[in-house]
């Protein structure tokens, strides 16, 4: 066997090895079979999550129709959450 022949054979062997520990320590860490007690919240589902645009975000309460939207300045801009007026509720 020449040297080239010799270096591919170690690096194939190298990375068939590599994968080989990879898969093992992700069996090893894997949490299958873990049970969760938690006790489920009655605001589970209430509230989502919007990413308007790269700029804002939005946080909608389903069960009132109130949202927050809160501005992620890029350069600038104010970055406290404030409540608006809810487009699909009438004003009170």
């Amino acid at each position: 066997m020449n040297t080239n022949t010799k270096s591919s054979l170690i690096l194939g062997v190298s990375i068939i090895i590599g994968f080989i520990l990879l898969g093992l320590m992700q069996g090893l860490f894997r949490e299958e079979g873990t049970v969760i007690t938690e006790k489920v919240s009655s605001h589970e589902g209430r509230y989502e999550f919007i990413r308007a645009n790269d700029s804002n975000v939005i946080i909608f309460d389903k069960e009132t129709g109130e949202y927050w939207r809160k501005f992620i300045p890029v350069s600038e801009g104010p970055t406290d959450w404030t409540k608006e007026e809810s487009p699909v509720t009438s004003s009170k």
